[in-house]
Order: C-alpha cells, then sequence, then structure tokens
C-alpha cells in the first residue's frame, strides 16, 4: 500500500550495484543520504512555516472575533444608559 518492501529494496539496490559499479556504490549511497536529509529539512521546515502561518491565520480570527463581541458590548452598554437617561425619574 505505498511503502516499499524488502523484496523491493534488495531489488534497488542489486540493480544500484549494477549500474554505478561496486567502488563508486558507497559513494553514492551516501550522496542519495544527504539529498534525503536535505529534503526532509526542507519539508519539515515548509511545513512549520505552513502550520505558523495558519496558527497566525487563527489567531488573527479569533481577535477579530473578540474585537466585533467587545464593540457590541460596548454597543449595547452605551444604549442602555441612554434609555436609562431618557426615562423619566418617577416611572
Amino acid at each position: 500500500m505505498g511503502g516499499i518492501g524488502f523484496s523491493e529494496l534488495l531489488l534497488l539496490a542489486l540493480i544500484a550495484l549494477l549500474v554505478v559499479g561496486p567502488r563508486r556504490l558507497p559513494e553514492v549511497a551516501r550522496g542519495l543520504g544527504q539529498m534525503t536529509r536535505m529534503a526532509r529539512g526542507a519539508w519539515l521546515n515548509l511545513k512549520s512555516e505552513f502550520q505558523a502561518e495558519l496558527d497566525n491565520e487563527h489567531n488573527r480570527r479569533i481577535m477579530e472575533a473578540a474585537e466585533q463581541a467587545r464593540r457590541e458590548l460596548d454597543l449595547s452598554a452605551t444604549g442602555t444608559k441612554d434609555s436609562e437617561r431618557e426615562r423619566p425619574a418617577g416611572d
């Protein structure tokens, strides 16, 4: 299911041995390992930056909702005070 099994890995190693040769195989494997590490590092960096951006967007939405709720609360509190002032004191 998308993974590489032992037999596939063994087949790739045998093909690499035949194509590259026994002398250069360790050098090629080392280079391939370094490229794999660099690719993983780049992927993890991209993933963390993307997650940070999503977190920033989420926090921005929360702050906007809180600001909107504060404005609505201020308006309703101001409206209540104004309506209390308009009522006669004797009622």
